[in-house]
């Protein structure tokens, strides 16, 4: 019945009445992932097309069904409730603004100079100790994506990450100084009662004793990016870059 009456009252065209009981159950329900505006940590909406609902029908299966493996949870709402809320997701797509400014072949040579594909892949290429970049550009936000290379402590993965090859892990960065002096830094990949497994930035695999560590901090709250020192111009350039990469740019779904 959702899908008939979607079909036949498509969402933009609703009411701003509905679009302000909308916007209620976003910031109630939605926000603390999606942020504000729909560009925070959950998969950037304020975008005309989004990739896993580019049709009513699809937005509204999608908001009453959740994703689950993803840590979205469904929602239990009656159908008002949900067309209102669906259809202010669709208002945030039809305002939508593009990176303000940058260019993103510059953006692009910035993202080479600073070595970023030693820890990030696009496209299959790349290390895979930080998250994919693919299509980052279709799943978070131009600010977000500043934010994140201004300050990168800030906009951690929160709970579980999804690890290319590896499943999902809790992002935790460790330091480790072994009881001859070695020190490792790299993100915690397992951990037990008696033994830790820690992947560097090289992509080195080290597994270790508790009993045989002299040092073991677990950094939460921290990230393993480098602050980098860049001009104004060259963040906006590097978030254009990033914002160019979606599905539609070539890549991967």
């Amino acid at each position: 019945m959702l899908l008939l009456v979607a079909a036949t009252f498509p969402l933009a065209a609703q009411s701003a009445a509905d679009l302000a009981k909308g916007k209620q159950l976003f910031l109630g329900m939605c926000s603390g992932c999606h942020g504000i505006e729909g560009g925070g940590q959950g998969p950037n909406l304020n975008r005309p097309v989004l990739t896993r609902a580019p049709t009513d029908e699809a937005l509204l299966a999608l908001i009453r069904d959740g994703i689950p493996d993803r840590g979205m949870p469904r929602t239990r709402m009656t159908s008002t409730e949900l067309h209102a809320l669906a259809g202010y997701v669709r208002s945030l797509g039809a305002t939508a603004t593009a990176a303000k400014t940058g260019n993103s072949e510059t953006g692009q040579a910035i993202y080479k100079r600073l070595g970023c594909a030693s820890c990030h892949v696009i496209a299959g290429e790349g290390g895979t100790l930080g998250p994919e970049l693919t299509t980052i550009g279709s799943r978070r936000s131009p600010d977000y994506l500043r934010q994140a290379v201004l300050d990168p402590g800030a906009v951690l993965p929160r709970g579980t990450m999804l690890i290319p090859g590896r499943g999902f892990n809790e992002y935790l960065p460790v330091r480790i100084v072994t009881r001859d002096g070695r020190e490792v830094r790299g993100l915690r990949v397992n951990e037990d009662s008696f033994t830790i497994q820690v992947r560097d930035s090289g992509n080195q695999l080290y597994s270790f004793r508790k009993a045989d560590l002299r040092e073991l901090e677990k950094q939460m709250g921290k990230s393993l990016m480098p602050e980098y020192k860049l001009s104004g111009a060259e963040i906006g350039d590097l978030v254009a870059y990033l914002s160019s990469l979606t599905a539609t740019m070539g890549g991967a779904k």
